[in-house]
């Protein structure tokens, strides 16, 4: 079973070390990003990236930039004062689909000034790929998208303060075939969510979907909207990560159809909190 230290890596030291290795930071000269932990009145922003996943083989994403919205904590939010910052991103591609089940990478680390920051914006490159049966096929980005994908939040940051921001990657609902043509477009359903230490705003539903081939897909649907998606590990075990507060109905679809589909209904939610369902174990078809 995932335990929540592996589930919710937040530990910018231990994760600023691994992406120092694999993806350098860039070091910017802008006074509104500052690198001195040492310096007093700041706060401090991780922002991580994690994906729901996908019937595909790599969903391929070609990371350019990222930036925030900050309004000093003396104005007035609703006045539309405030300004975008640029956080500290090495261009980079990743596969989503190795970012689930809890796992992310840390995309930036900055020490920020209090005040409120409400939106991520995300800009993209053009080498986006997506591989399905061996064969990589171009992941076409939309036009008019050179200011960045819209992921909404809001937060405030206190002096001295440290919050982990996770942006959740819908690869299932993010890519589009563009009908017979064997192209594919990515028009990405993004999410974030905001954790401070031990206080989050989220919740978790960890549990063991087997046997592993039935190959099943869980789905978290609050009333009539998907929340959430993810895939078991070979050992059975899933976590669906940043959901609010409230009741779930969990869709266990199996892409073996020598299995049967399942649904358990009525699994309650709490913002900090781990949900553990226990096992299920999918009955085989009639078929």
């Amino acid at each position: 079973m995932i335990n929540s230290v592996q589930l919710l890596d937040f530990y910018p030291p231990l994760k600023s070390l691994l992406l120092l290795a694999l993806v350098p930071l860039l070091l910017l000269s802008c006074s509104d990003v500052n690198f001195n932990a040492a310096e007093t009145g700041k706060g401090k922003i991780n922002v991580h990236l994690t994906d729901a996943p996908g019937e595909y083989e790599e969903v391929n994403i070609d990371v350019q930039s990222l930036r925030i919205h900050y309004t000093p904590a003396s104005s007035d939010t609703a006045s539309g004062e405030g300004k975008w910052i640029d956080l500290p991103v090495e261009p980079f591609t990743t596969d989503l689909l190795e970012l689930n089940n809890g796992i992310d990478t840390l995309l930036a680390s900055a020490e920020l000034d209090p005040g409120t920051y409400r939106e991520l914006r995300m800009v993209l490159g053009g080498n986006n790929n997506v591989v399905v049966d061996g064969q990589s096929y171009n992941l076409k980005v939309p036009s008019g998208q050179a200011s960045g994908y819209k992921i909404k939040f809001s937060t405030e940051l206190e002096p001295e303060e440290e919050l982990d921001i996770t942006i959740d990657f819908d690869a299932a609902r993010s890519v589009h075939q563009a009908g017979k043509s064997g192209k594919f477009i990515l028009k990405p359903v993004v999410k974030a969510f905001v954790e401070n230490g031990d206080d989050t705003q989220t919740g978790t539903i960890v549990g063991t979907v087997l046997p592993a081939d039935a190959d099943p897909t869980i789905w978290a649907i609050m009333e009539d909207d998907t929340s959430g998606s993810t895939q078991p590990n070979e050992e059975g075990d899933f976590a669906l990560v940043g959901l609010t507060e409230g009741m779930y109905d969990l869709s266990i679809e199996a892409m073996n159809e020598q299995y049967q589909d399942s649904t358990l209904e009525d699994v309650s939610v709490t913002a900090g909190e781990e949900t553990d369902i226990g096992s299920i174990t999918l009955e085989q078809s009639d078929q």
